[in-house]
Parts: structure tokens; sequence; C-alpha cells
């Protein structure tokens, strides 16, 4: 099942104060990690160390776990060694995401820890040279895994064939693989243009971005880098992970009755597993429409792409099943536009492969 979490960065005055109501928000709407870092330029580590403390206890009441961002001088400066990683775990810890300066071995180690600390490696530079040396060296698989880069200055995100790529060097050993989106309003400083691991999502709606790089099949978990992220976009990031990172916002069409609302609305679809190539198809809708009225002709009009549709009693024994068109399609008598995807979300709509889930929710 797919995670996602929120990021907090130490040292700012505005910090304790809104902690509690940041993360009371993001756990209601199902997040489950909180990432933070110990060696940011901007923020001395003492400054940070002072607070992690207090934001290990806010998470920890709250099931959310922290993981930091750390280098081998924090490291050193905590109180901790690679065959001593209690005074991380003191600290609150759940995970240390490991920057430049470890070796393998140092890491193998690391991953061998009794306190049960998860160790997080740089998804977007570790090369499969480097990650067969941390295995080689005998590192428990159960306490590792990635983590992408996030990339604050505009134009140095990775591309997604840079992410697909990395990440499956973590995949072929079976390692959970995170990677983070952008806020749209509160920007993380100096340079406040978004922290996304993609540069593709620099500006893109987060909901949007989570659900594309879920699409990708080798990330499992996504991140806000961004501080402060609003609660519409907690909640949109929440419902997409959710549902896996296929979940669709449509508009209905005026005067669709409750019967023809309810096979799109009240439970999940699925895709069909010999997926058809114009239109997502899904397998229950049709048993479903069977238990209730006959379906009635109805705005039966052109079908563009993102149009819901559902077939009426003229198609016979199709009638009532639901489908989305992938391409432009042509009106049909036999078939009735129910809704609409919203344009934000149909680039959504090639990520939902055979035999996949999906839902529907009604957008203003």
């Amino acid at each position: 099942m797919a995670d996602w979490g929120v990021s907090v960065y130490l040292g700012g005055p505005d910090v304790p104060a809104r902690l509690p109501g940041y993360l009371d928000e993001a756990a209601a709407r199902g997040a489950r990690e909180v990432f933070t870092s110990l060696h940011i330029p901007e923020v001395p580590l003492r400054e940070a160390a002072a607070q992690l403390g207090d934001l290990t206890a806010e998470a920890g009441r709250r099931g959310l776990a922290v993981v930091a961002d750390i280098a081998p001088r924090a490291l050193a400066e905590l109180g901790a060694r690679p065959e001593d990683l209690s005074p991380l775990r003191r600290l609150g810890l759940a995970g240390l995401r490991l920057d430049y300066g470890f070796e393998p071995e140092t890491i193998a180690a690391f991953t061998r820890n009794p306190e049960g600390l998860r160790i997080v490696l740089n998804a977007s530079t570790a090369d499969p040279e480097f990650l067969a040396r941390v295995m080689a060296a005998g590192a428990n698989p159960e306490r590792l895994e990635a983590c992408h880069n996030y990339y604050p200055r505009p134009e140095t995100g990775l591309s997604r064939e840079s992410l697909l790529r990395s990440s499956r060097y973590f995949k072929q050993y079976g390692l959970r693989v995170a990677a983070f989106i952008a806020g749209t309003r509160a920007k993380r400083g100096p340079i406040g243009a978004g922290l996304p691991t993609l540069e593709e999502h620099r500006y893109a709606e987060p909901g949007r971005a989570a659900a594309e790089l879920l699409g990708t099949g080798v990330v499992d978990a996504v991140l806000f880098g961004d501080p402060w992220a609003t609660p519409e976009e907690l909640a949109r990031v929440g419902e997409v992970v959710a549902a896996e990172g296929r979940l669709l916002r449509v508009r209905l069409v005026p005067g669709l009755d409750d019967f023809q609302r309810s096979i799109l609305l009240d439970r999940p679809h699925q895709n069909r597993p010999d997926a058809a190539a114009a239109v997502l198809r899904s397998t229950a809708s049709r048993a479903y429409a069977a238990q209730g009225p006959a379906i009635a002709p109805f705005n039966t009009v052109a079908r563009p792409v993102g149009a819901v549709t559902i077939d009426n009693q003229g198609y016979l024994r199709y009638s009532g099943e639901l489908q989305v068109a992938l391409v432009d399609l042509p009106a049909d008598p036999r078939v009735n536009v129910v809704a609409h995807v919203v344009p934000e979300d149909i680039p959504l709509l090639p990520l939902i492969g055979p035999g996949q889930s999906f839902v529907f929710r009604t957008s203003v």
C-alpha cells in the first residue's frame, strides 16, 4: 500500500506554534511520516537539534514516524557512531536518510542497528555498483530503503526517465522508494521555487504529482518537500494515495438521475484485464446496473477524452457498462455521457492499466 508524508524544517521561530495543528491535519488525512533535515546550510545544527525532540514527541503522539536527513558531521555531533545509533533513537527518530559521505560498509553496519532505525539511501545518486557494495557488506534489507532528492533550484529536478532508471536499482532488491512533491503555496526558502523530485512537478498540483509518481510503479511513497502544505493540499494527496494514485475527479452532467449517479460514485471500479485501446471499461458496473431499473437514453452526445459514459438499454446486454473515453469518440444513441473528468486529471487516465482499480469523486 502506498504511503505519504510531510516535511517539517527545524530552527524557525514559528515551528513550535504551528507544529501541533499541522501534524493533526496531516495525520487526520492519513499521513504516516514526517521528513526533516539536520544539515540545512541556512540552519545551524544546534538550532535544528533543539527543536527535534519536540518534533518527534508531537509526531509520535499522532502515530507519525520521523526520518531525518543527516550527514557524517551531524551524526558525530549528536553523539552517534556507526556501531551505536542509540543517541538518535533516544531523540525519537524512526529513521535516517544518509546524505553524502557514508561508505557502503558503514551503511551496511547502520542497517544492523539494534534500535530498529530505518536506513534510507539517496535514490537519486546511488548507482548499481554502490548499492551492490552495500548489500555485499551484509546490509539488512528489512531496514533499508531509498528516498529521492528534492531540488530547490528551478531547472535542476530529475527527468521522469532518470527517476525510473535509478528507482529500478532499488526495486530489484525489493526496497521501498519515496519521492517528493512540491506545495503550491508555502515554499521553503531561500529560493522559494518548490521542492519536487521531478522538474515537471515544480508547479504541478500536488494530487496530480502524487498520482503520477505512484503511477510509475517504482515509487511507493510521496512526501511534501515544501513545509506547511494547506489543508486542501493535505486532503487531496491523502485521497489520491488512498486510491493508489487512481482517483479521478469528475463533474456530473446536469439532470443525471440517482441510479446512474450511484453506478458512477457508490463503489470502486476496475479496468478490465483485457484493457481496451479507446476506453477504460469498468468490470463490475453492468452486474450492478442489472439490479436496478432499465437505463433510458440520456445525453447521448459526443464523447471527448475524459467523458464518463454508461451504456443505455439500446446497447442490450452491455446496458449499464461504465466507461471512460481515452480518445475522442463520436456520439452514440446507445451511450449516455454522465460526467467528465476534470481537465487537471486527464493526464492520469493512461496510468490506469489492465486490471487496476479506480474511483471517482465529484468536483465543484
